[in-house]
């Protein structure tokens, strides 16, 4: 496990990772964000059956599975936030008439679980060997009821935040990709936070590098 403790100093919690968990994937990455735990997997490109298949792209599938088992709506808008999040970075263009899978299992969910998830994804394809436009990386942000900013809340400051953001941002010009809201928020409150997340998504592209490089080393 690979553990950035810098991430600290910036009111992040402390991020840990082990790619290759799954052997039989193509890639794979366990991901902690404090106490919040996802893993991911990716296998492709595969084959899939004719009508499935698209002559110009490959065909993404996401899977959600909650640590409960039983799947409900919630989990679906996972679903559909990932894959979205992933069609923007991953060159499908390069796989046509081919699948590719992700899938995501919850194993701990005490905050923040939702850009825990998108950034095992994005681990878990780098270590798959997809080609890919850019990385991303998301950053959970809560407002309390003074109206303070809270990167990365734990369970405990959601349950009494005036309002949360989940925001995603690519690698390249650190431009917003994906955003999910829940609660009442101004134009105004949600650029301020976005920015802040902006700045502390740095962090996470700086910690996906640390990972990277670590497992080049060993393979190498």
């Amino acid at each position: 496990m690979v553990n950035d403790t810098d991430i600290k100093d910036f009111k992040l919690r402390p991020m840990k990772c082990e790619c290759n968990y799954l052997t039989r994937s193509d890639g794979s990455a366990i991901l902690s964000q404090g106490r919040t735990v996802a893993l991911a997997n990716v296998n492709g490109p595969l084959d899939i059956k004719m009508q499935s298949q698209s002559i110009e792209k490959a065909t993404l599938e996401v899977y959600f599975s909650s640590k409960g088992g039983k799947p409900c709506v919630p989990d679906r808008y996972r679903e559909h936030v990932i894959r979205s999040t992933c069609e923007t970075a991953i060159l499908s263009s390069l796989y046509p008439r081919t699948g590719i899978v992700v899938n995501i299992q919850e194993l701990e969910d005490h905050g923040g679980f939702l850009a825990c998830s998108i950034n095992a994804c994005c681990l878990a394809l780098l270590n798959s060997g997809l080609a890919m436009r850019h990385t991303f990386a998301a950053v959970t942000c809560a407002i309390d009821e003074r109206g303070n900013i809270q990167l990365d809340p734990t369970t405990e400051q959601l349950e009494t935040a005036r309002a949360s953001m989940t925001y995603v941002f690519e690698s390249r010009e650190k431009s917003l990709v994906t955003c999910f809201t829940q609660g009442s928020i101004s134009d105004a409150a949600f650029g301020e936070a976005m920015e802040h997340c902006r700045s502390a998504s740095e962090l996470v592209f700086s910690f996906y590098k640390t990972i990277v490089s670590q497992y080049s080393y060993v393979l190498g």
